[in-house]
């Protein structure tokens, strides 16, 4: 069984009640069927319930959350006929659906974006101390895993056999930005300065930019050993080739689903 499809106690009893309340007494055969509960989440009236609830963050996990709007996201995606890019002034519309398809049916994929989303519902702050040869004393940096600036210090400043998890951090926060936050990022085309524009504590990029962050740093995951021992190689090679293509599901996440609830399942940007 998918591990997406491998629900807690209380989201299993949350999407029986909202459903079926007459299975309660069989919840144990219904956490053993993928089919069943791939049903669940794709129906309408549990979406409608997670969405009306203004104190869902309560009653069910993140990863339950987002898996349903995943769903919700495929089977929309699978009724339109063109995405929406925007440049500066303009929405644009693009005929690339089928791509979008093609993606975000990808188990691997899709089950990966479930993941990330999840992982920045919760977010770390941590210190490396560090020593700087011919000087004395202890030097401190503080590192954010959401800043994508702070993810790239450090990835220049551990082994390369531990830099894993930050070149797929880095990528992540590059999506998530695009796709989640975009109106956050300098609009496509933008000319760049030499310095960087602060928001809050974070410095903006444009679109190309954390574009080509995304692409490289995706990559560079997907081709190393730890991608494959924990078989992430496809789904960021796959993400890596169709950067673009992956920000449309969170896009349209973004736009029609959490609209006015960003900050309450994210940590602030500003």
């Amino acid at each position: 069984m998918r591990e997406i499809f491998r629900l807690s106690e209380s989201d299993l009893m949350f999407i029986v009640e909202t459903l079926s309340p007459e299975l309660r007494d069989k919840i144990d055969v219904v956490r053993e069927d993928e089919e069943i509960i791939r049903g669940m989440l794709e129906d309408s009236r549990l979406f409608s319930r997670i969405m009306s609830d203004d104190e869902i963050m309560l009653k069910i996990s993140p990863k339950l959350f987002f898996t349903v709007l995943m769903m919700k996201a495929r089977m929309d995606l699978n009724r339109e006929l063109y995405t929406i890019e925007r440049d500066r002034y303009h929405k644009i519309p693009v005929f690339d659906i089928d791509k979008v398809r093609e993606l975000i049916n990808e188990d691997d994929v899709f089950d990966y974006l479930v993941n990330m989303l999840v992982s920045f519902t919760k977010t770390e702050s941590q210190t490396i101390y560090y020593v700087i040869k011919g000087r004395r004393g202890l030097r401190r940096i503080k590192f954010s895993d959401i800043d994508v600036f702070d993810m790239l210090k450090l990835a220049d400043m551990i082994d390369e056999d531990m830099r894993f998890p930050v070149y797929k951090r880095i990528g992540d926060i590059c999506l998530w930005l695009l796709g989640i936050f975009p109106e956050y990022v300098m609009p496509r085309s933008f000319v760049h300065s030499a310095l960087p524009m602060r928001v809050g504590f974070r410095y903006r990029l444009s679109v190309e930019e954390y574009e080509e962050l995304g692409k490289t740093f995706y990559r560079l995951a997907g081709n190393s050993y730890d991608a494959k021992v924990f078989g992430l190689d496809k789904p960021l090679l796959l993400l890596s080739e169709n950067f673009t293509i992956a920000e449309k599901p969170l896009n349209l996440i973004s736009e029609r689903y959490l609209a006015f609830r960003k900050d309450k399942w994210f940590i602030s940007l500003n």
